[in-house]
């Protein structure tokens, strides 16, 4: 019974109702345990901040990654630890370098998906400065807050995903749907 409720947590995929009550439960439940909205974006900076200590740009040396030894930086870790967690409980261990229906339509060697991953990681960090916030901070918290910015903002972000997507499809010679 220990088992299958650890591989019902950790291996299988959950589905869409259960993370999406998980994630909502989470969001109220920062705001009362610890006074701040979740989000990961900044534990990105904290940890440009450990990597790159003498970095002079001006959000880096802000009030806000001051303390670089918060919440997010652990929070970031433990996303980490999750994956190979359920890697490791599915007996999948190793590096993955798979997105679904984007690795199995466009082929790339090992070493060119991993560039292509870490170049993404970074646009995604410089993105989520330009913008203010991540995309699960301005859609998962910001929306449920009613921020204009943040309605906005979920906005181009899907608009720019789906034009993204067809670029892909288009590029690489694929069916539109």
């Amino acid at each position: 019974m220990h088992d299958r409720f650890l591989a019902a947590i950790f291996v299988s995929r959950w589905q869409w109702w259960a993370g999406g009550i998980s994630l909502g439960l989470t969001v109220p439940a920062m705001y009362y345990f610890f006074n701040t909205p979740l989000g990961i974006s900044t534990g990105y900076g904290n940890l440009v901040r450990i990597l790159c200590p003498r970095v002079k740009s001006s959000w880096l040396n802000s009030d806000t990654f001051r303390d670089v030894w918060n919440w997010r930086l652990f929070f970031m870790a433990g996303v980490l630890a999750g994956g190979f967690l359920s890697s490791f409980m599915s007996g999948r261990t190793g590096v993955l370098v798979s997105m679904e229906s984007f690795t199995g339509f466009i082929r790339m060697p090992f070493p060119v998906a991993c560039l292509h991953m870490f170049s993404g990681g970074l646009l995604l960090g410089l993105g989520s400065r330009i913008s203010g916030g991540c995309t699960s901070g301005h859609s998962i918290h910001g929306i449920s807050n009613l921020h204009p910015s943040s309605m906005f903002i979920t906005a181009v972000f899907v608009l720019f995903g789906v034009i993204s997507s067809a670029f892909l499809r288009l590029f690489y010679g694929g069916p539109l749907p």
